[in-house]
């Protein structure tokens, strides 16, 4: 029993009991074992610091989501760094080209940069200090409440930053990345936990919000700069109070890891709803639609071209079967175009004359396909007035569009 009590006071007791001459059991052997107790401990070699680092890496039974999440942003920033992203200021368009969360795509089908978004870091600082972050609450948070409520809410609190990171920048366009809006909604969480739960005692609690407000506060002010999203904070750090609420409130306000499957499965699933609604009512308008149109329609274009540039491969000896397929493929393509311009009735200012300009020469670009592909089917000349007349106002409109003067065309 002697070792519940501080070693200075057993061998106070040695010494009186001695004194007093009551027999102990190797009272030498216990002294020497309580005075090597009160030795101050070694320092750590390198070796010892190094390994215990590394065990931040490693998943245990109560550590066992947070290194996984961990090693998994890791990876997808050295992948990155591997296929030419720049490690300190990463370009944004290879960041999209990666999965981050951009209106144009994300709004129009490739909803799943919601969550790709999320392991993409815009640099090593801020990686470093979002992976800071998650080990600081991982190892408070997921020991509490167990790996299974800690993934779910990451994920979710990750994809309420993403969504609601989107509906606060639109109708303007931005390029957001990071796992801050999940660990954010993780400190939220541990926030919930902290308030409602009714076992903890007050000193402990308090150890950890101070652990937890210096943490945020580093986050915070990091996030002061500009080019940080934080609106995925928030968004995130929302979710997560919510979250952590619910979670409490199914445990009876009791710090459990106990939650029933078919909890976790309806908790989950009112969450999506409620992001799936709110990310289908963000407007697709304004900056994000234009960029989204414009990008749609460059590529239709170079769709359209495949004729063009048949015809002039193939000069006089062109074969009707084989280009008037991809005139007719043209011809669909520019329709498409034609309506993805005139859905436009919003552009950026200073865009409309563009987005004007845009339209004229695709109209152009159709009726000229059009009538190609007729003189074709019918076996008439090709290069007619008419036909080059069109050209002409192709031509105009084309060096409109590229910056140049339409006067250096002719």
């Amino acid at each position: 029993m002697h070792t519940q009590y501080e070693p200075q006071a057993v061998l106070a007791v040695l010494a009186e009991l001695e004194r007093r001459g009551v027999p102990v059991a190797q009272p030498e052997q216990l002294k020497q074992e309580l005075l090597q107790a009160q030795e101050p401990p070694q320092p750590e070699t390198l070796a010892q610091k190094g390994r215990g680092f590394l065990q931040v890496f490693v998943p245990k039974p109560h550590y066992f989501v947070t290194p996984i999440l961990l090693n998994l942003n890791l990876l997808v920033f050295v992948a990155g760094a591997l296929l030419g992203v720049h490690v300190l200021d990463p370009d944004a368009a290879r960041l999209v080209e990666l999965g981050a969360n951009f209106g144009p795509y994300t709004l129009t089908g490739e909803w799943w940069r919601l969550l790709t978004s999320m392991f993409l870091h815009g640099g090593l600082v801020h990686l470093l200090f979002n992976m800071v972050a998650l080990v600081n609450i991982g190892t408070q948070l997921e020991a509490l409440v167990g790996r299974v409520q800690f993934v779910l809410a990451y994920v979710l609190c990750g994809l309420a930053g993403s969504v609601v990171s989107l509906w606060w920048t639109s109708p303007e366009v931005s390029v957001s990345v990071g796992a801050s809006g999940a660990i954010f909604g993780m400190f939220g969480m541990l926030l919930m936990v902290l308030l409602l739960e009714r076992e903890l005692d007050w000193k402990s609690k308090r150890a950890i919000l101070g652990n937890m407000v210096f943490v945020i506060g580093i986050n915070l002010a990091y996030g002061m700069r500009g080019g940080i999203d934080n609106a995925a904070h928030i968004g995130g750090l929302l979710a997560g109070v919510v979250f952590g609420s619910v979670l409490l409130l199914r445990s009876g306000r009791y710090i459990t890891q106990a939650y029933g499957a078919v909890g976790n499965a309806i908790t989950v699933a009112a969450g999506a709803l409620v992001l799936l609604v709110w990310f289908l009512q963000i407007p697709f308008t304004g900056t994000v639609r234009y960029v989204y149109v414009m990008e749609e329609v460059g590529e239709l274009e170079r769709s359209a071209l495949e004729a063009a540039l048949a015809l002039d491969a193939a000069g006089d000896t062109y074969k009707p079967e084989e280009v008037l397929p991809l005139l007719e493929q043209g011809v669909r393509a520019w329709e498409a175009s034609e309506v993805l311009l005139e859905s436009v009735d919003d552009a950026p200012a200073g865009e409309e004359k563009r987005v004007a300009t845009m339209l004229d020469y695709v109209r152009l670009r159709k009726l000229s396909y059009q009538l190609l592909h007729d003189d074709m089917a019918a076996g008439r000349p090709l290069m007619h007035p008419k036909q080059q007349q069109m050209m002409s106002a192709i031509s105009h409109f084309a060096a409109q569009l590229q910056g140049r003067d339409p006067r250096e065309e002719r």
